[in-house]
């Protein structure tokens, strides 16, 4: 393949993937992927197999990402301080890099549905809670270690927040110990706590 084509597939690509942001994957079109970088249909097609594949493609990185995050993570049971924040950090590295994956992962359920992911979809995040918390943690602690999660990625699929530098990589890591830690302002006593069902 020469570099001119590899060029094209990586053009489409992200093509591909703002289209499936702003109009969701269903609804998107091949046709509108063309447009971007001045192919048609048939063009799109001569270098990718279908809109599935095309899919895969722009999903695949962010998703060998995780799982390397995963494989490679190498923290006690249950994890150090210092072991969490590195977790964190390196978590931060991969949706931070897979932005726009990581948005049209978290906000799109046609694109999850196309990829398998339905039920999967929060298995690595999952695996990722797990570490975070250890095997023994409490349920108060599962909890935290899921909501840490989601107060990273809840800022990084959100398209209004620029999150460019070390600082705010820093911030989510930050935001996420604080939840994990059950820190948090207060302007008085904790509300006490109620049976609702």
């Amino acid at each position: 393949m020469n570099d001119r084509t590899e060029e094209m597939r990586r053009a489409i690509a992200r093509a591909a993937l703002s289209t499936f942001c702003e109009r969701g994957y269903g609804v998107a079109t091949l046709e509108e992927i063309g447009a971007r970088v001045g192919l048609t249909r048939g063009g799109v097609l001569h270098h990718v197999k279908s809109k599935p594949d095309l899919l895969r493609s722009v999903s695949d990185p962010y998703r060998r990402a995780l799982a390397d995050l995963l494989l490679n993570a190498r923290v006690d049971d249950a994890p150090t301080d210092d072991q969490r924040r590195q977790l964190l950090t390196g978590f931060a590295d991969v949706i931070l890099e897979h932005r726009g994956t990581l948005r049209l992962l978290a906000n799109d359920v046609s694109a999850r549905a196309q990829l398998g992911l339905s039920d999967q979809w929060p298995t690595p995040l999952g695996q990722l809670a797990g570490l975070l918390a250890g095997s023994q943690a409490t349920e108060l602690n599962q909890v935290r270690a899921t909501a840490a999660l989601g107060a990273m990625i809840q800022p990084v699929a959100s398209e209004w927040l620029t999150l460019d530098d070390a600082a705010m990589r820093g911030e989510l890591v930050d935001a996420a110990i604080a939840v994990i830690d059950g820190r948090r302002n207060r302007t008085g006593p904790p509300a006490p706590a109620t049976d609702r069902y």
